[in-house]
């Protein structure tokens, strides 16, 4: 950061080493606040929750990791602090009342404008389309083994297509055009593969799908496990008859 007053121009190198120690630093204030809350408590078995957006690690806080890595560490040698996940609390102390939260985002305005608006109407239409037909033809050619690759990149493009951050810079207005274009890129490409899917006969898909899912899977190769979450929700809705 070197100052929030520095512009770009007057910006020291990053020093990861120096940044590092900052990270150690930091962490062992956190975690004595952490200890002096606890002794200032009136009961042993007050919990502190402490949410990070992890979605900023890596580009708006690069040390975020080391810094929860360092306070773990930090709170090992504090007899009067111990980490615990929140179902373990929960079991511990079962809650003695509930709230009902209302909907809302962190986005301008506490509601969902930034996703859902007259800028962005024209995304959800498509995509509620594009997840009918998905849904549609995947539970008759799940069990195929020549319809699985391309199952498989379907699933994956129609999620990227899902991907909430282009109807968000949509709105913003900052880079609307690649948000524009990134959106339609794995709309089109999901469309194309849903539709070999459903044209095939015979359990057969039409030429060139392999070749077409290959092709798409080298730029888009994530979510390796996909196909066995599209089998555990078919799975699932067939349970619940929805299939």
């Amino acid at each position: 950061m070197t100052s929030p007053r520095s512009d770009l121009g007057t910006k020291r190198p990053y020093d990861p080493s120096a940044a590092l120690a900052q990270v150690a630093m930091h962490a062992s204030h956190f975690a004595s606040l952490l200890a002096t809350e606890q002794r200032a408590g009136e009961t042993a078995d007050a919990v502190v929750t402490a949410p990070f957006d992890t979605e900023l690690f890596g580009h708006w806080w690069f040390e975020g990791v080391d810094f929860l890595g360092a306070v773990y560490r930090d709170l090992g040698d504090r007899p009067l602090v111990r980490s615990v996940t929140a179902a373990e609390h929960l079991r511990q102390h079962p809650p003695r009342q509930e709230v009902e939260l209302l909907a809302g985002s962190w986005g301008a305005g506490g509601d969902h404008g930034m996703w859902l608006n007259e800028q962005t109407h024209w995304t959800w239409r498509r995509l509620w389309q594009l997840e009918d037909r998905f849904w549609d033809v995947a539970p008759r050619v799940l069990g195929s083994a020549d319809a699985s690759a391309v199952l498989a990149q379907a699933a994956r493009e129609l999620l990227l297509a899902q991907a909430s951050d282009w109807q968000f810079i949509i709105t913003t207005g900052a880079v609307t055009d690649y948000a524009e274009r990134r959106f339609t890129l794995h709309a089109d490409d999901a469309e194309r593969l849903v539709g070999c899917l459903e044209s095939a006969e015979g359990g057969t898909l039409p030429e060139g799908a392999h070749r077409m899912a290959e092709d798409l899977h080298a730029r888009d190769a994530v979510f390796p496990d996909v196909l066995r979450q599209v089998a555990s929700v078919v799975e699932q809705g067939s349970a619940a008859g929805r299939f």
